[in-house]
């Protein structure tokens, strides 16, 4: 609007009308066909649909030459509708939510900041202050995945509802940090964050023996934050953090209690966590950027799978978790426009502590003992990307990459794991320019030799349907046009 002021606004929408869902594979029907189907996928026709559309704005208004104060304003819909595969048998219990969610979300959220820059012992200090609020008002239901009896039985079809609830999420949060550049070469950094988060759930269904689920429950933490920078030269930079950190449970992992018991899962806490790292960033001219880090964090109170009974998981807090790890990049580019890119994770992820959990469904109470020192399910311990990229700003662009990724255990007994993999891609393009337009195309290729593999795991899953297939060789064509004024 004015030399002293930005405004920036965004509005976006997407529309997914029909995602179909081919659910995951056992160990023996992934062995036997990993392109395969799992049946109920094909009876209940198991789809999903989304809908959302979102729009904020940002604005920034410069005070005075040291104050500016920043307001960020945003507000959406969304709309899922999801089919599943939960068999007919399993909803004759009266308790049962159905095979259909339907649920209309109404978010939005407000962050008001203030920043002040000035010097203390003439040094340079900037101090960071603000508010931040968010909500979300979910309706959420449940249907049977079925009409009819018999022979008149039709699948996969919306049918009777079976839930009807009302989910109000809400957090408020107060932060202040700084940055202090107390010496030529040294920064610290400190921040504080207080956060208190409400969940309020009514439930609408009350029909014969299902019972008034409404309930409510809220969270709240002081999370400190220190980081020191030491730059050795304008080259080299070192750095340490320390922080805290914690996570609630969602809206799913309070929805219900172990043992077929009624009302929320109120007594469920929220997972914290105390994260260190350190590491070094570097530029060394010809020889590109290196960028090394490594971090260590422990959580206490890890939200884990308790029990899976009639379609529903029930979730508790275990012990301690342990996560160790390095992460190395590298970056450079040679001839000016031909850009190599290297990157690299090791992650250690281990529970800490034993605890119980159900070894197969339906299992109303755990009942396999987790033992200390096995791996945290879904992680893979080291992951590698390498990249080659012809990049001018204009003309003929091009690329070679390559990804690497071990295996990736499925459950939390360690029983299983999907394969690791190695996976290759390319790309070429072109990109011009024709007075105020910027004009682009390119045609991409991922998993350019067809290799066969599982891209992602279903964690814990209560049938034992953990590996998901990664498609196939993929194509993707596209053009861009941008107006400049």
């Amino acid at each position: 609007p004015d030399d002293a002021s930005k405004l920036t606004l965004v509005a976006n929408s997407v529309s997914l009308p029909a995602a179909q869902d081919p659910l995951g594979l056992s160990r023996a029907q992934y062995e036997a066909n990993p392109r395969g189907v799992d049946p109920s996928a094909v009876a209940f026709n198991t789809r999903k649909s989304v809908d959302q559309t979102q729009g904020g704005l940002t604005y920034e208004r410069r005070i005075t030459d040291a104050n500016t104060l920043q307001l960020m304003a945003y507000a959406g819909h969304r709309a899922t509708e999801q089919f599943q595969s939960i068999p007919v048998a399993t909803q004759a219990n009266p308790r049962q939510p159905g095979g259909v969610i339907d649920l209309a979300r109404e978010y939005r959220g407000a962050d008001l900041r203030w920043t002040y820059k000035t010097e203390l012992i003439d040094a340079p200090l900037a101090i960071v202050g603000g508010l931040a609020y968010d909500s979300l008002d979910e309706h959420r239901r449940g249907f049977q995945n079925y009409t009819g009896t018999g022979a008149g039985q039709v699948l996969g079809v919306q049918g009777a509802l079976r839930r009807d609830e009302n989910n109000d999420v809400s957090n408020f949060d107060q932060y202040l940090q700084a940055s202090w550049k107390f010496a030529p070469q040294w920064t610290l950094n400190a921040g504080v964050r207080h956060s208190r988060v409400n969940f309020n759930f009514a439930d609408n269904y009350i029909v014969g023996v299902n019972p008034d689920d409404s309930g409510s429950t809220k969270y709240s933490a002081t999370l400190p934050v220190v980081g020191l920078m030491f730059a050795a030269n304008e080259s080299v930079h070192l750095y340490a953090t320390a922080g805290r950190g914690f996570e609630t449970p969602t809206l799913n992992e309070l929805a219900y209690r172990s043992g077929g018991a009624t009302g929320l899962n109120l007594g469920l806490q929220a997972a914290r966590s105390t994260s260190l790292e350190a590491g070094i960033k570097a530029r060394f001219g010809a020889f590109g950027d290196l960028n090394l880090a490594s971090f260590h964090t422990r959580t206490d109170n890890e939200i884990v799978t308790e029990t899976n009974q009639f379609g529903r998981a029930t979730f508790k807090n275990a012990g301690a978790t342990r996560r160790t790890g390095l992460e190395a990049g590298w970056s450079n580019r040679f001839a000016e426009n031909l850009r190599a890119q290297v990157a690299y994770t090791w992650i250690d992820a281990v529970y800490k502590d034993g605890f119980l959990t159900c070894a197969t469904a339906p299992c109303a109470a755990p009942n396999l003992l987790i033992a200390g020192g096995n791996r945290i399910p879904g992680i893979a311990r080291s992951s590698l990307f390498a990249g080659l990229n012809w990049v001018p700003a204009r003309g003929i662009r091009g690329g070679i990459e390559a990804r690497l990724l071990s295996r990736v255990f499925v459950n939390d007994q360690n029983s299983d794991a999907a394969a690791g993999y190695a996976t290759a891609s390319a790309n070429v393009g072109y990109a011009t320019t024709a007075g105020p337009w910027e004009l682009g195309a390119f045609v991409r290729v991922d998993n350019l030799f067809d290799r066969q593999y599982a891209g992602s795991v279903i964690v814990n899953d209560g049938n034992g349907r953990f590996f998901e297939p990664a498609p196939g060789r993929t194509w993707l064509a596209s053009a861009t046009a941008t107006l400049r004024f």
